[in-house]
């Protein structure tokens, strides 16, 4: 991945990979048919795994639909703000309408996934008295879109103002649990 968020997708180049794995540039093709197979491999192990975490937590969860959404988010933001996300969506954002079919591979590994991660507890809050059933049920993605902001925001304005974790943090909780709980 740092060959990656240093270079974006286009630039990085599979032998600068190797050398800093210690191996050989044949040795990629031994487990990956192409770069873009190694990006996914890459998206899968730092942001797809927060929602396989999530799923897992989720079909044994007793709490309320508050507290699970109060999870999903602090895990969300936690990936989000660290690791790898930033250097995603920079090539993303960057180079996304000249690789169609990375974007298109994304969206299903992650965007899609998570949507249907959001609608299944936002169903179960239906069911359980908790949620009221609205617009969010077919728009789930709107339960996440803050953290996408933020994301975005500090990525793009680190130099001139980070917004405060701990506060935005809190504004989007209350915001989503008085958006989607029944009152």
């Amino acid at each position: 991945m740092e060959e990656f968020a240093a270079k974006g997708f286009e630039r990085a180049r599979l032998d600068q990979i190797a050398k800093a794995a210690g191996i050989s540039k044949g040795t990629i093709y031994l487990y990956f048919p192409s770069k873009e197979a190694l990006f996914f491999a890459a998206v899968e192990e730092h942001i797809v795994s927060v929602m396989a975490e999530n799923e897992t937590v989720l079909d044994s969860f007793e709490g309320t639909t508050g507290e699970m959404l109060t999870r999903l988010l602090k895990s969300v933001y936690g990936h989000l703000t660290e690791g790898r996300a930033p250097a995603l969506f920079r090539i993303l954002i960057s180079e996304g309408e000249r690789m169609p079919e990375v974007v298109t591979n994304y969206h299903e590994l992650t965007v899609k996934r998570g949507s249907k991660l959001l609608r299944r507890i936002l169903e179960r809050g239906v069911a359980r008295g908790e949620v009221s059933e609205n617009a969010l049920l077919n728009n789930p993605q709107v339960v996440i879109a803050p953290a996408m902001f933020f994301a975005i925001h500090n990525m793009v304005f680190y130099r001139t103002g980070l917004l405060d974790f701990d506060e935005y943090f809190d504004a989007h909780v209350e915001l989503v649990l008085n958006g989607v709980l029944k009152r």
